[in-house]
C-alpha cells in the first residue's frame, strides 16, 4: 500500500512538473535603448510594473504587459545592483554602486529617503513590519536602518569579503547573507548576533532566497551550482547542477515548489524543488543578470544587458 502511494505521488509530481514546464510562456519583451545596460529588475507586488535599474544609475518603470514606459527617475550615478519592494508594495529600494540605497514610492517614482553605505551597496531589503531597511555591500558590513529616523539600528559584522545578497525571514527575526567569502550566514537582528555560518560554495556566493514558509534557503554561486539548505540547521539538502557559467541570481516561487536561477551562460533554469531537477530552460541572448518571481507567482521577469523578458508561469494555483 505504501509502495503504491509512493508511486502515485511521484507520477503526480512528474505530470505536474511537465505541465508547468509546458505552460511557461514568454508574454512580453522590453528592450532598452542601445546606450543603456540593464543591471537589475523586479516586478511590483500588484504585477502592474516592471522596474529596471541601469548601469548609468537610471531607473525606469514599464507596464508589465505592454512594455510602455510609465516613468523614469534619476538619482544614482552608477550601476544599480538590486531592486526590492516592501511588503505592502507601496515602496521599493534601489541599491547602487554609488554607495546609496534609495527608497522610492512605487506609484510615481518619488524619491523618499537615501541611506549610504561605506562603499558600493549591492543589496537592500525591507523588514516585513516596514520599520527597518537592511543594506550590505562591498564594505562587508550589514547595516539595519530605522526607516523613519534614518538612524542605524544594528550593525552586523562577520563577513570577510563583499556581501552580495541578504534576505529577511518572514517573521522579521532573522537576516541571512551570502558573500564573496564563500559563506552563508544567519543573524538574529534584534540581538545583533551571528547565530550560524557555513562554507556554502567553492566560489563567491552571489545570491540567496528564502522560502515563504521559512523552511528552505537556496544559494547560488560563481561555482555554477545552486544549493538547497534547511533553514533551521543549514544542512545541505540538495546540489543542483546545470548551468555552464556563473550564477547571478536565484529566487523561489511563492508556493515554495520551484527555483529560478539566472546565469552568465545566457539562461534561466527552472528547477523543481521536490524532484531536485531542471524542468525548463529559458533562453536569453546574453548573460542574465537578474530575475524575480512576482509576489503572486503568476510571472517571472529576467534581464540581460538590453532585454527584459516577462514570462507567465501559466498556473493560477501559484497565486493561491
Amino acid at each position: 500500500m505504501k509502495h503504491s502511494k509512493l508511486i502515485l505521488f511521484f507520477v503526480f509530481t512528474l505530470i505536474y512538473s511537465f505541465s508547468f514546464a509546458q505552460n511557461f510562456k514568454e508574454v512580453n519583451t522590453i528592450t532598452a535603448e542601445e546606450n543603456r545596460q540593464i543591471t537589475a529588475v523586479n516586478i511590483s507586488p500588484d504585477d502592474q510594473l516592471v522596474i529596471c535599474g541601469f548601469k548609468n544609475g537610471d531607473i525606469i518603470a514599464y507596464n508589465t504587459l505592454n512594455g510602455k514606459q510609465v516613468y523614469e527617475v534619476k538619482r544614482h550615478n552608477n550601476d544599480i545592483h538590486s531592486i526590492s519592494f516592501n511588503k505592502n508594495g507601496k515602496y521599493f529600494v534601489s541599491a547602487g554602486q554609488d554607495r546609496a540605497a534609495v527608497v522610492w514610492k512605487v506609484s510615481e517614482g518619488k524619491q523618499l529617503k537615501t541611506f549610504y553605505g561605506g562603499d558600493a551597496v549591492w543589496t537592500a531589503e525591507f523588514t516585513p513590519d516596514g520599520k527597518y531597511l537592511a543594506t550590505a555591500g562591498t564594505d562587508q558590513l550589514i547595516s539595519v536602518w530605522e526607516l523613519v529616523s534614518g538612524k542605524r539600528y544594528r550593525s552586523l559584522w562577520g563577513h570577510k569579503n563583499r556581501v552580495y545578497d541578504i534576505k529577511i525571514s518572514t517573521d522579521g527575526k532573522y537576516l541571512l547573507s551570502v558573500s564573496g567569502d564563500y559563506s552563508l550566514k544567519k543573524w538574529d537582528i534584534s540581538k545583533q548576533l551571528k547565530i550560524m555560518s557555513v562554507k556554502a560554495h567553492a566560489n563567491d556566493v552571489t545570491s540567496l532566497a528564502v522560502s515563504s514558509d521559512n523552511k528552505l534557503v537556496v544559494t547560488a554561486s560563481k561555482d555554477n551550482t545552486v544549493k538547497i539548505w534547511d533553514f533551521d540547521t543549514f544542512e545541505n539538502i540538495a546540489l543542483l547542477r546545470g548551468h555552464q557559467w556563473w550564477i547571478n541570481k536565484v529566487d523561489i516561487s511563492p508556493d515554495s515548489k520551484y527555483i529560478a536561477s539566472a546565469s552568465d551562460d545566457n539562461t534561466v533554469i527552472i528547477w523543481d524543488i521536490a524532484l531536485r531537477e531542471n524542468i525548463k530552460v529559458l533562453q536569453h541572448d546574453a548573460a542574465v543578470a537578474d530575475l524575480a518571481f512576482s509576489r503572486d507567482g503568476k510571472y517571472l521577469v529576467s534581464c540581460d544587458g538590453h532585454t527584459v523578458r516577462v514570462f507567465t508561469t501559466g498556473f493560477p494555483e501559484l497565486a493561491n
